[in-house]
């Protein structure tokens, strides 16, 4: 399957080939994405983003016509619930069903929904672990209809962040790295996701507003340039130097405070130590000192996506960060998921 994640500023995709541990990467590219067609992660237009999609699978030049991808934003809810062991099917299913009520902020007809076992809850041994998952069922159908549009028969709808996980857990293996607990964090165009993975289990997420589309705004408001040459002004690094550093500083600044945020909130929310790592991707990334301000600030190790192992060490031209989701959802082809 081809792994195809929608983003505000661009849609990436990624195809893998080989078998479960022993993939590389076949395909990836990325297209723009039309201006105005997806606002608060939701497709505002499908023929548009259709369109795009067509152009992003002839760069793709793929054989592959199976496609994975995702919802995030507001309208997704996941969580970790609680039930008694042992239950029939058709029991745990009305168990979901009630707990589902509860905790989404949506009728249930206008949901489409998700469940898998994690396992026995290791404080409660005659509970077992559910996760839960669900998203308009709106987001899903417009996603669908594009990609269906473009010739891609889609055979998994993911949640982001999970697949985000998925992705990141396969560059530690590769890169033969381990964290027992892991904040990651993945800085988009207008949104900055925030999680803490244990033991490759995603046990908390938030996603912000904010991301590398304020770096740009705020550099077109003191160029009078237009914010499309100024984000390519600012990719190619050809933007004055003064500039460029003071409005970065700025910038790297309000990241590490949304981090140090979300670390606490964490912490106070469940009790746990801080992590131990951080995990840090995503296009808007890719700011120069960003990872080493938030090590030595942190004080935790940082790490960065490298995608080298996976391509038989070739690179990207546009930078592994910003495909780690798509990478994620290409690895639902060889493995067993949650969601």
């Amino acid at each position: 399957m081809v792994g195809v994640d929608f983003g505000s500023s661009s849609i990436k995709a990624v195809a893998l080939k080989g078998s479960e541990g022993h993939y590389q990467i076949e395909a990836i590219a990325s297209i723009p994405t039309p201006k105005g067609c997806i606002v608060d992660h939701q497709l505002q237009d499908v023929a548009q983003v259709a369109h795009a999609l067509k152009q992003l699978r002839r760069q793709l030049n793929s054989r592959y016509d199976k496609a994975a991808t995702a919802v995030t934003g507001s309208s997704v809810t996941t969580k970790v619930i609680l039930v008694p062991r042992n239950l029939s099917a058709e029991e745990l299913e009305n168990q979901v069903l009630i707990e589902a009520e509860q905790h989404i902020p949506y009728p249930l007809d206008e949901i489409s929904l998700d469940y898998e076992t994690l396992g026995i809850n290791a404080n409660h041994p005659e509970r077992e672990n559910i996760l839960l998952s669900a998203a308009r069922t709106e987001s899903v159908t417009t996603r669908l209809a594009a990609l269906q549009e473009a010739g891609w028969n889609t055979k998994v709808v993911d949640i982001g962040v999970h697949a985000l996980a998925r992705a990141v857990n396969a560059c530690l293996t590769a890169q033969k790295t381990s964290a027992q607990m892991l904040a990651l964090v993945d800085v988009g165009a207008e949104c900055l996701t925030f999680a803490v993975v244990e033991n490759g289990e995603v046990i908390h997420s938030r996603l912000q507003n904010f991301g590398g589309g304020q770096f740009t705004r705020e550099l077109a408001k003191l160029t009078d340039m237009p914010e499309d040459e100024v984000e390519r002004e600012k990719v190619d690094n050809r933007l004055p130097e003064a500039l460029r550093h003071d409005v970065e500083q700025q910038h790297i600044t309000a990241i590490l405070q949304h981090i140090r945020r979300n670390i606490q909130l964490f912490c106070s929310s469940s009790g746990n130590k801080p992590p131990t790592a951080l995990f840090l991707s995503g296009g808007g990334s890719r700011v120069p000192r960003l990872a080493k301000v938030l090590e030595q600030e942190l004080s935790v190790p940082v790490l960065q996506p490298d995608f080298g192992h996976l391509l038989g060490g070739k690179r990207t031209d546009d930078g592994d960060a910003a495909y780690m989701t798509a990478l994620g959802l290409a690895l639902r082809s060889f493995t067993p998921c949650p969601i």
